[in-house]
């Protein structure tokens, strides 16, 4: 099975990251004039994926994006979970049409100083789920959205290079960084994107993509 689901991934990676933020881009356009500062996280990933479902059932998107459909809070149990014990995926892309099928995760996280702060990101909740294999166990690359609720993708990066480099110093990180922070274009219309690369808790390598939306009118 893990063969197989690498076989694909292979195959389809590069179009999926493509198409995934594409649909993420359009998404934000669609939903912007309805964000503010004090819209909770659940708001904010909902609109977005509301968007998304709207872009793939409108007349004018491209037909290459037949085989997608879009999970909303999907959930899933890493260990078992039940009920309402499972977690939940912010947006996942998926990949109808082929065995097995293919998921690209959009984890997002509110970014406000004092009360949203960059530790929320890299934790527990966050890439913290990802390295952990909570999240996207056997997917090759994922992605976290900073929805930023103030300051810019500026400082927020700043922020996050500094998360970064205190757990290179740290003996040892909870990061498990193997390449460091750097940026990256998907699509021209994304501007404010880095990557960076990990090894999961179960040796396995991940590719994390690092996106900052602005979340102000």
């Amino acid at each position: 099975m893990a063969e197989s689901l690498n076989k694909v991934w292979d195959i389809y990676l590069d179009a999926f990251r493509r198409h995934s933020h594409q649909l993420l881009a359009w998404a934000h356009d669609d939903v912007r004039a309805s964000l503010h500062a004090e819209l909770e996280e659940p708001s904010i990933t909902g609109l977005l994926a509301e968007a998304m479902k709207r872009r793939l059932n409108a007349d004018t998107t491209p037909d290459e994006y037949l085989h997608y459909w879009i999970g909303d809070q999907e959930p899933v149990s890493p260990n078992g979970e039940m009920g309402n014990d499972r977690l939940r995926l912010d947006i996942n892309v998926i990949r109808t049409g082929l065995k097995p099928r293919l998921s690209y995760i959009f984890e997002a996280k509110r970014l406000r100083t004092g009360s949203f702060t960059i530790g929320k990101y890299t934790g527990t909740g966050g890439m913290g789920d990802f390295l952990e294999c909570r999240y996207g166990e056997g997917c090759p690359e994922a992605a976290m959205v900073g929805l930023l609720q103030n300051k810019d993708a500026d400082y927020w990066f700043g922020e996050l290079q500094r998360s970064f480099t205190d757990d290179l110093l740290a003996k040892p990180g909870v990061l498990r960084i193997e390449e460091a922070l750097g940026a990256v274009t998907v699509l021209p219309v994304i501007q404010h994107e880095w990557q960076s690369r990990h090894r999961r808790s179960d040796g396995s390598a991940l590719r994390l993509l690092h996106i900052f939306l602005p979340g102000l009118k």
